[in-house]
C-alpha cells in the first residue's frame, strides 16, 4: 500500500508539474503572440516611414532641381541686366556727345548766320555805293 500511495503521490506530483508546465507554455505562447503582433505593427510602421522618407527625398530632389533652375535663371537675368546697364551707359555717352555736337553746330550756325548777315550788309553797302 505504501508503494501504491507513493505511486499515487508521484503521479499526482507529475500531473501537477504537467499542469504547471502547460500553464507556462500557454503563457509563453500568449507572450509570443503579443510579440508577433508588436513585430508586425513595427514592421508596418517601418514600411510607412520608409515610404514617407522616400516621398520626402523625392520632394527634396524636386525642390533642389527647382533651386538649381532658378539659380541658372537668376544668373542669366543678372547677365542680361549687366548688358542693359552697359548699353544704357553707352547710350548716355552717345547722347552726351550728340548734345555737345548739336550745341557746337548751333553755335557755328549762329556765327555763320552772323557772317552772312554782315556780308549781306557789306554787299548792300557796296551796291549802294556803286549806284551813287
Amino acid at each position: 500500500m505504501n508503494i501504491a500511495l507513493s505511486k499515487m503521490n508521484i503521479t499526482s506530483q507529475a500531473e501537477h508539474e504537467k499542469n504547471t508546465k502547460d500553464n507556462q507554455i500557454k503563457t509563453l505562447q500568449g507572450e509570443m503572440a503579443q510579440q508577433d503582433e508588436s513585430i508586425a505593427k513595427l514592421n508596418k510602421e517601418k514600411k510607412h516611414m520608409e515610404e514617407v522618407q522616400k516621398k520626402t527625398m523625392d520632394d527634396l530632389q524636386k525642390e533642389e532641381d527647382k533651386v538649381n533652375h532658378l539659380n541658372k535663371l537668376k544668373t542669366k537675368l543678372e547677365q542680361t541686366l549687366d548688358e542693359f546697364e552697359d548699353n544704357l551707359e553707352r547710350e548716355k555717352k552717345i547722347r552726351g556727345d550728340v548734345e555737345k555736337t548739336k550745341r557746337k553746330l548751333e553755335q557755328d550756325l549762329k556765327q555763320t548766320q552772323s557772317v552772312v548777315e554782315d556780308l549781306e550788309g557789306v554787299k548792300r553797302d557796296l551796291e549802294d555805293a556803286n549806284r551813287k
